[in-house]
């Protein structure tokens, strides 16, 4: 898991790319608006980007009331409402009330609403249940409701089955239990399951609901009391706060927080933080709020919500008959046409531009990256000929879009799988696909290779050489059982090469499936509660994935190789086309990218139109062998490291008696099982220290590998005090090019008083020296020890593409609630 700043850096990247596109903040250019068109870079084009669906923000009647307002009022009524409120205020809250029919506080904008309502309502005794795909001002608001003491928990998405245990569980121990739910989900347009609640409702009455009903106010139910409030049971109701906005289809602004009685509402109103503490909805728009209240209680709007109804309608049967892949089958204003990879939205909200209408792009961090599209919104501005001319415009550009991106249709589909089902593909049109001048190959084993091709272009590296992958291989094969990513012992391998048109290799990269822990580069603090909770539950397989990764678990450094004389970028999408279609036949939660090194601007421009995220990954250290001897090597450290080397490290060679075992030699088959035991049990004490980098233990079977495999040495440290054994080892990774340590073992006894850890250490610079490398690979974490080395750090990023964001949320809920300590 990566900090919050790293996170916030990484969407900023995202968000900057689609800017740098032109895709995202725009600027509107009219010098007057009529609700249908807008002007951005000198273009007129329908919008298909606004959210005022009922197209009142250009009634004469909510014009005048803000004239009238200003002209009675001014601009703004400074003044909290803890003291006083505007005139406008109370006549404003009884018309809402009326529409609503419930007691009704209307707030600065939504956002502040829940700020208000929900740490206010929600205490110490009390659950809060976040449905995971819950607008984020909900998700914010939580944040002050766990601070206040109530545990807060994330819910997979529509998941009442697991409500409904939850409900049970939570019956005897606390006193409420709340599910927090959108009334309309703003990306993808799928309703509320209201049904189902009214079900869990009736069988548990600690159960209450707080409903975001922000985008179904105004354009559906009774006189616009939008979706929640129009198709819950009056039973479910008493139990329900539902927030609407008046900043979208009401055409007004600020929010509505309406409570099932008068008690809720004056708790809300008494103490509520931003009903006190900030300022209220200023005169001109109270004026537009009273206005659009009255305006809904006449037969006018609801001739307006038919109006738009016939548009949705016209719309999902157009889009149908065009065979399109609308992201969602409802009958809502939000439209979603799936595109894929970012990149590939990116280019159809382009196109769709230059057909003269402006829709805006659904990406992350909304929707996970590789479920990218064309958001659209429907209003009662728009014609039937726009709708159609839309319609017509998505059915031309969407195949133009996908092959421009070098995508294909069978990426899309399979990325939305879940939401489009087996729905036919899109009929090709427009621009041909990629030219077949690229060809992928691909293996599930290195022995399916020419090993000595492969070992040219990646071997240098010792993880990605075909010695280190056998040895990988042997270990943790899961034969293609479908195993891979189910327990932490059995990875399937891929193996991806590209070939250009006179067969030379233009990209080669390598990959696992296998099961990763989502605390894996959390904070320590965070992994201990993880593991206590794992330990609690006797769940082993907590907040864990199946996860689709360059190299393994077990390497480090590079693990992709592009000839960037070739096209490189045609090869790479080639080889990420391939890891998705894997990623999603194995179920994985994402696909990663890692161990990519900094400052290659070309291809992290790349991945990010492909739909990945970057994020740091620990820094790897590496020792250049550029010295003869010990003077040589000292001469090149600054005093203080140098006087460490003379008194700790140096100094204690001689007190040991050093054993080098090389992999699949007669000494190593000498080893005996119960030394190999020792071995191992000295791995797992340092793996159970190792919470930095949680991962899960390797298996005993890793030892034997190791000592089996040529390529391989171990090193082990004897002290004449201590006959049983070594009391630490370390395993190296040996190429002609590099030394690279892989995993150790210590004595505990002994790491302190005799400085074990810092002599295997120094045993890697001796076998680097011995084989002739130009470099030994020390890999991540003990920056101070290897620092102390003359090692230099090398900062390398990791690139994810989520498909499933809930394991990563829950965790980040359990961060929120732990302390450093």
């Amino acid at each position: 898991m990566a900090t919050t700043e790293q996170l916030l850096d990484a969407v900023d990247e995202v968000v900057s790319d689609g800017v740098r596109r032109g895709m995202l903040h725009n600027h509107v250019e009219d010098a007057e608006l009529d609700g249908r068109h807008v002007t951005i870079d000198g273009r007129r084009l329908v919008n298909f980007g606004s959210c005022s669906y009922l197209g009142l923000e250009t009634h004469p009647a909510l014009k005048a009331a803000v004239r009238d307002a200003v002209d009675r009022y001014g601009t703004q009524f400074s003044s909290s409402r803890v003291y006083a409120s505007a005139p406008l205020y109370r006549e404003a809250e009884a018309a809402l009330a009326g529409l609503f029919g419930r007691p009704t506080i209307l707030t600065p904008s939504t956002t502040l609403g829940h700020l208000a309502a929900m740490p206010a309502l929600i205490g110490d005794r009390d659950v809060l249940l976040l449905d995971h795909q819950v607008h984020n001002s909900v998700q914010t608001a939580a944040k002050l409701v766990q601070a206040g003491g109530a545990r807060v928990e994330l819910l997979p998405h529509n998941d009442l089955r697991t409500l409904d245990r939850r409900l049970a569980q939570y019956r005897r121990t606390h006193r409420r239990v709340w599910y927090a739910a959108d009334g309309l989900y703003s990306m993808y347009a799928d309703f509320l399951p209201a049904a189902g609640l009214d079900d869990l409702a009736a069988r548990h009455p600690h159960l209450w609901l707080y409903v975001d009903d922000a985008h179904a106010a105004s354009w559906t139910g009774r006189h616009g009391r939008g979706y929640a409030l129009e198709q819950l049971s009056p039973g479910t109701l008493a139990r329900t706060v539902v927030a609407l906005s008046l900043n979208k289809s009401f055409a007004a602004a600020g929010g509505a927080l309406t409570f099932p009685d008068a008690a809720a509402h004056r708790r809300v109103s008494h103490v509520g933080g931003p009903l006190i503490f900030s300022g209220p909805v200023q005169p001109p728009m109270l004026g537009a709020v009273l206005a659009s209240a009255r305006l809904h209680a006449t037969p006018e709007v609801a001739a307006r919500q038919e109006l738009l109804r016939s548009r949705i309608r016209l719309f999902n049967r157009l889009a149908a008959d065009a065979g399109l892949p609308v992201v969602s089958a409802s009958e809502a204003p939000i439209r979603c046409v799936g595109a894929g990879v970012t990149a590939v939205a990116y280019r159809l909200t382009e196109l769709l531009r230059g057909s003269g209408f402006h829709v805006n792009t659904a990406s992350f961090p909304a929707v996970p990256a590789k479920r990218s599209g064309a958001r659209l919104t429907l209003t009662a501005h728009h014609t039937e000929d726009d709708v159609a001319g839309l319609v017509a415009a998505l059915a031309e550009h969407l195949p133009r879009a996908i092959a421009d991106e070098g995508a294909t249709v069978e990426d899309l589909y399979r990325a939305f799988a879940r939401q489009l089902g087996t729905r036919p593909a899109l009929p090709p049109r427009g621009a041909p696909g990629p030219a077949p001048a690229l060809r992928l190959e691909r293996a599930r084993s290195v022995d399916a290779l020419d090993t000595a091709e492969w070992d040219r272009l990646l071997g240098a590296t010792a993880f990605s050489g075909s010695a280190a992958l056998r040895t990988q291989e042997a270990v943790f094969e899961a034969g293609g059982t479908g195993a891979a990513g189910q327990t932490e012992d059995a990875w399937d391998f891929h193996y991806w090469l590209v070939r250009g048109p006179s067969g030379r290799p233009v990209a080669a990269t390598f990959g696992t499936t296998a099961l990763w822990k989502e605390d894996m580069l959390s904070p320590a603090h965070v992994s201990a509660e993880v593991e206590r909770l794992r330990v609690r539950d006797a769940d082993p397989h907590f907040l864990t994935s199946p996860v689709l990764g360059l190299g393994s678990l077990l390497t480090q450094g590079d693990h992709l190789w592009l000839d960037r004389t070739a096209d490189w970028r045609g090869a790479l999408r080639l080889v990420l086309q391939a890891a998705r279609a894997e990623e999603d036949a194995a179920g994985a939660s994402g696909l990663v990218l890692r161990d990519l090194p900094d400052g290659d601007d070309e291809l992290h421009e790349f991945l990010l139109g492909e739909g990945f995220f970057r994020v740091p990954l620990w820094d790897t250290w590496v020792r250049d062998l550029d010295f003869a001897d010990d003077a040589g090597f000292l001469a090149q450290l600054d005093r203080k490291r140098r006087q460490h080397q003379r008194r700790h490290v140096l100094p204690w060679e001689e007190r040991y008696r050093v054993e080098v075992v090389t992999g699949g030699s007669p000494a190593a088959a000498a080893v005996a099982p119960a030394q190999r035991d020792r071995l191992y049990a000295m791995y797992r004490a340092v793996h159970a220290r190792a919470l930095e980098l949680n991962v899960f233990p390797l298996p005993r079977r890793v030892v034997d590998a190791v000592l089996d495999s040529p390529g391989w040495e171990t090193v082990l440290l004897h002290l004449p005090e201590e006959p049983d054994g070594p009391v630490a080892f370390g395993t190296l990774l040996v190429t002609g090019d590099s030394v690279a340590t892989v995993f150790l073992g210590l004595d505990d006894r002994f790491v302190a008083s005799h400085r074990s850890y810092q002599q295997l250490l120094w045993q890697a610079l001796r076998a680097g020296q011995r084989h002739g490398a130009r470099q030994v690979l020390y890999g991540m974490s003990a920056d101070l020890q290897k620092s102390r080395f003359g090692a230099r750090r090398e900062r390398r990023w990791g690139y994810v593409q989520a498909g499933e964001t809930f394991g990563a949320d829950v965790l980040a809920q359990i961060a929120r609630s732990v302390v450093p300590g």
